[in-house]
């Protein structure tokens, strides 16, 4: 009898393995399926029915991909905050020493046909058009001393005679290009006269090296670019042939082989570098170091910027009321490996080690979202 009991119990303790919950028992363990979930298509609403249904006033934003969800091994990854300013969402012109280019918080998609409309309305024929990689030039423009009535032969006119610069034809080559953040775009443009130098070859698609022969030219034409999109006199639409405008990211959010995050950027180091101290700035983040030789920024991160998501805190500084000091923290720009782009990572200010997971994401992902 005694045998008989001592079987049944080995028996049922090997059969304990093939019920435990988890991913090789029989029972399997759902905490960890969110790693591999994936967000399913938006309904689609009959033909006949979409009449009666209402815009949501409360949109639910699309959820990022997560890179490396394994990271997380006993918790869901935080989502992304969600940032605002009254002037992220302005049409606007940056500088970068002589460059300058157009910031349009749209999608390349609608940018393109904007643009192109923007030059038939003011009777100027497009002689190359290539927008798979967002690159048109104008004809080449005959201005001489009349008066005109459209912006584009106007903005030529003025700026050729306080050059001065009276001789030869002019013309415009314009790149459109994915924006820094995400949903918007970069509009480029460089101005030719076929008397100063040898025109570039259609083809070139990257005019930010080309030299220009008339800065102030290429400004009035951004600033009246920039109008027109503002102003939306031509009506949202979206070109499918622009698509692959949008697919050449400028910045991307990734994790490196331990798992902690880093923010790519695809720029020179020159407009990396005053990215990353432009976009501190708009944020109100305190700068208190920086090293350009290093590619190191030192600064203070508010205490409340992403509440719930510090490292924990301890019953001292809740007593004391010193939980809400700004924390150092260390962000650095380095050159990048096989992705060919400068990586941002946020460190300890002491460079003792990555700062904590959560937090680090949150600040790429306000670099990222101040950027421009």
């Amino acid at each position: 009898m005694s045998r008989f009991i001592l079987t049944v119990c080995v028996l049922l303790l090997g059969a304990c393995g093939w019920f435990k919950r988890g991913d090789d028992g029989l029972i399997l363990n759902p905490k960890d399926d969110y790693l591999t979930s994936i967000q399913h298509n938006e309904l689609v609403v009959p033909e006949g029915l979409r009449e009666l249904t209402n815009t949501d006033p409360f949109p639910i934003p699309p959820s990022p991909e997560q890179e490396r969800p394994g990271f997380y091994p006993n918790r869901p990854p935080l989502p992304d905050a969600i940032y605002a300013n009254d002037n992220r969402d302005e049409v606007r012109i940056q500088r970068l020493g002589d460059r300058r280019w157009l910031v349009v918080p749209e999608p390349p998609t609608t940018v393109w046909p904007k643009l192109k409309q923007f030059l038939a309305e003011n009777a100027v024929a497009v002689t190359y058009d290539a927008p798979e990689v967002g690159r048109l030039n104008t004809e080449w423009l005959q201005i001489e001393d009349t008066a005109y009535r459209d912006v584009i032969r106007s903005v030529l006119q003025d700026a050729k005679q306080e050059a001065p610069l009276l001789v030869g034809k002019d013309r415009y080559l314009i790149r459109v290009e994915q924006g820094l953040r995400e949903l918007t775009t970069e509009v480029h443009a460089r101005h030719e006269n076929d008397s100063v130098t040898m025109p570039a070859r259609d083809e070139v698609v990257v005019i930010e090296s080309l030299t220009s022969q008339l800065g102030a030219a290429e400004d009035e034409l951004l600033s009246e670019i920039g109008a027109y999109i503002a102003a939306r006199v031509s009506e949202q639409t979206v070109s499918k042939v622009a698509l692959q405008i949008g697919s050449s990211r400028k910045a991307s959010l990734g994790r490196d082989a331990d798992g902690y995050p880093v923010l790519y950027l695809y720029l020179d180091y020159d407009r990396a570098w005053a990215t990353l101290g432009q976009a501190l700035d708009n944020a109100d983040v305190e700068i208190t170091n920086l090293d350009r030789e290093d590619g190191r920024f030192e600064v203070n991160i508010p205490g409340d910027l992403f509440s719930g998501i510090e490292e924990r805190k301890g019953f001292l500084c809740r007593v004391t009321f010193s939980c809400d000091k700004r924390a150092p923290v260390g962000v650095t720009l380095q050159v990048g490996g096989e992705s060919q782009a400068y990586e941002v990572s946020v460190m300890r200010a002491d460079g003792s080690g990555p700062l904590n997971p959560d937090l680090a994401q949150q600040v790429l992902v306000l670099i990222r979202e101040y950027a421009a």
